[in-house]
């Protein structure tokens, strides 16, 4: 009698302890994780080919490497008629020598210069028509047949005619590389403009314009 009540109480203990058994529902939650990778920039020696006479037109590469957009414009000066600089844009200039090849303090000539620049192998140019249509911004004032005056090519890139607001921000291929070229030309009066090697100093100055996903 006492093995049976034994064996009773076990068994109402465990239908107990069923019955008040609870089984959850599954949870979930959603996290965004976000991770900012910075941008970066470098820009490769330029490879410049000289003109070889007056008239004929020189050509200077850049190789642009970034992982996000860039903006780009231009510093640069020259000698004025009678100071070596001064001239407030790059200018093709040299000091004018004497008979016996001594340099004149303070007189310089100048030959009529020209600039025009071309955009290779970029992904996309703000100020495009479309991305499947990119042939005539790539060029900025006549690209390789120049017709910019000094003075254009470094207006403030904020400011009407400059190559910045031209162009606005320029996105890199997807390897992160795109090409600029400068166009450069300088033409002087035969009878008037001293020979010799006519040179100036021209800076590209290359900006993060760093464009991200809409929020």
């Amino acid at each position: 009698m006492k093995n049976y009540k034994f064996s009773y109480l076990s068994i109402a203990l465990l239908v107990s302890n069923t019955a008040i058994a609870v089984v959850a529902d599954p949870q979930q939650e959603s996290v965004t994780i976000e991770f900012i990778h910075p941008q970066t920039i470098s820009v490769s020696t330029p490879n410049t080919t000289t003109g070889s006479a007056s008239g004929s037109v020189g050509q200077t590469t850049w190789e642009i490497t970034s992982n996000n957009a860039i903006s780009v414009n231009f510093m640069g000066d020259a000698p004025t008629e009678t100071a070596e600089s001064g001239r407030g844009y790059p200018q093709f200039s040299k000091q004018e020598v004497d008979a016996d090849g001594t340099l004149i303090a303070n007189r310089y000539d100048h030959l009529d210069t020209k600039y025009g620049l071309v955009i290779i192998g970029s992904d996309s140019i703000a100020n495009e028509t479309s991305r499947t249509n990119q042939t005539a911004i790539k060029t900025w004032r006549g690209g390789d047949i120049p017709d910019a005056s000094p003075s254009q090519l470094v207006t403030d890139k904020t400011l009407d005619g400059s190559p910045g607001l031209y162009w606005g921000a320029i996105m890199p291929s997807d390897a992160g590389k795109f090409k600029m070229s400068l166009y450069s030309q300088g033409v002087g009066t035969a009878d008037s403009t001293q020979s010799g090697v006519y040179s100036t100093t021209v800076t590209a100055v290359i900006t993060a314009n760093e464009q991200l996903n809409p929020q």
